[in-house]
């Protein structure tokens, strides 16, 4: 088990935690048989908790060319009530290993979810004071046309614009020489995924290209928070694919725990094989 931190050629790759969820199965995905569960309830024991699906709101920081590059903040200090008053930990979980929010010199957003922009501010101030934020400009235009039901544009996103803080990227952008963004649309409309390319290895940090392991066989199953759950089967199924053909490793923002791990064959089925 690598830990927390795994290296891809001369960049650091570091998995942050802010805060634990879970969720009743048939809320993530509605569509989905609970018969059809059963074969992957053995097989990532991990992912079920005393409320159903258990899962994490995950982010990682790249060490990359001198920079240090965080991607996407979670959900953000709460209390949170319907996480049963639940907080986030994110900054001292940074901490504790070796990070102070002074460090960090770009954040990347995935895409615009409340649960991955949580800690972009501080009060009237941003988290990261010295960062340049990133966020897809698909995810800007949507979720601005639809402000009262994402109160995270107005608390978390649209003050860092006004700040003069604020990157909207499109499609693939250079974030550093060994780190850029790969468009994987379907959970949002503008969601993105961020390679790490160093010394000949790679690794993708996916984001919420899938949420449960078991959706790496599945790549049907779709959550009911997909903006377009037929894109983002689509998105996953290639996604996977390729990740299974490189050998690459892949980091999902709410696989269990660091979320570090390959796709391989085996016994007839995809599976999601943690470092």
């Amino acid at each position: 088990m690598p830990g927390h931190k795994i290296t891809i050629g001369n960049a650091e790759v570091l998995a942050l935690t802010d805060i634990d969820m879970e969720f009743p199965w048939q809320v993530f995905f509605p569509s989905i048989p609970s018969a059809e569960l059963e074969p992957y309830r053995e097989l990532y024991p991990e992912c079920w908790g005393e409320f159903g699906f258990r899962t994490d709101a995950g982010c990682y920081a790249v060490r990359s060319g001198g920079k240090t590059v965080v991607i996407d903040t979670g959900l953000g200090p709460g209390p949170h009530a319907w996480l049963r008053g639940a907080t986030g930990r994110l900054l001292d979980d940074m901490k504790a290993k070796g990070l102070q929010p002074d460090d960090v010199d770009i954040v990347v957003h995935t895409h615009l979810h409340a649960d991955h922009v949580g800690w972009n501010t501080s009060g009237d101030s941003p988290t990261f004071p010295n960062a340049r934020y990133y966020a897809p400009k698909a995810d800007w235009d949507y979720f601005n046309q639809m402000l009262a039901a994402n109160p995270q544009m107005t608390e978390q996103v649209i003050p860092l614009n006004e700040l003069g803080r604020l990157e909207i990227y499109d499609g693939e952008i250079t974030v550093t020489p060994e780190i850029t963004t790969l468009p994987t649309p379907g959970h949002t409309p503008g969601h993105s995924s961020v390679l790490v390319n160093s010394g000949g290895e790679k690794a993708l940090i996916a984001g919420d290209v899938a949420h449960h392991p078991a959706q790496v066989d599945r790549t049907e199953w779709s959550p009911a928070f997909d903006v377009d759950p037929a894109q983002s089967a689509a998105t996953r199924k290639r996604i996977v694919e390729k990740l299974v053909e490189e050998g690459t490793i892949a980091a999902f923002c709410h696989f269990p725990g660091e979320g570090f791990g390959r796709i391989v064959n085996t016994e007839g089925r995809r599976v999601f094989q943690a470092l």
